[in-house]
């Protein structure tokens, strides 16, 4: 299996054997399979994580760099074409913001309200890992 990625700083920072007194020495670099897993669970964080629209602004007017999460004003039931799209920009807005790895992204919406309060949601991107660029397209689970 190719090494494509170094290990994103979170995943190094958890203990997934707290039992053990003394551990392996830490991975440094991981698979694709890996980076894309990693890639799919940063954005369920992400994605599932809302702001206050007033967070956002202060943290602008205080110069305070963490604002993390997706505007909470993002429609909670988008049923129109433009809440549709609205959605989609703030989605692609926030992974702008905060996934780095990740560059010409493509949202779309799959699902809405098929499973009340949850969006499928369709992610095209091109992943950047070194000096690789793969693209890459997932789906994930959105609370709305």
């Amino acid at each position: 299996m190719k090494k494509v990625s170094v290990l994103p700083l979170f995943d190094r920072l958890v203990d997934e054997d707290v039992d053990a007194s003394s551990e392996i020495e830490a991975r440094r670099f991981i698979s694709l399979d890996e980076l894309k897993e990693s890639i799919t669970k940063d954005l369920t964080f992400l994605l599932n994580t809302k702001i206050s629209p007033f967070w956002v602004e202060y943290s602008k007017t205080m110069k305070i760099p963490f604002s993390y999460g997706i505007n909470s004003t993002a429609p909670s039931s988008a049923e129109t074409v433009f809440e549709i799209q609205d959605l989609e920009e703030r989605i692609r807005q926030t992974i702008a913001d905060f996934e780095p790895r990740l560059k010409n992204v493509q949202i779309q919406i799959l699902t809405m309200g098929v499973t009340p309060g949850n969006a499928d949601v369709l992610i095209d991107a091109d992943v950047i890992a070194g000096n690789l660029r793969v693209p890459l397209s997932f789906s994930i689970v959105m609370e709305t």
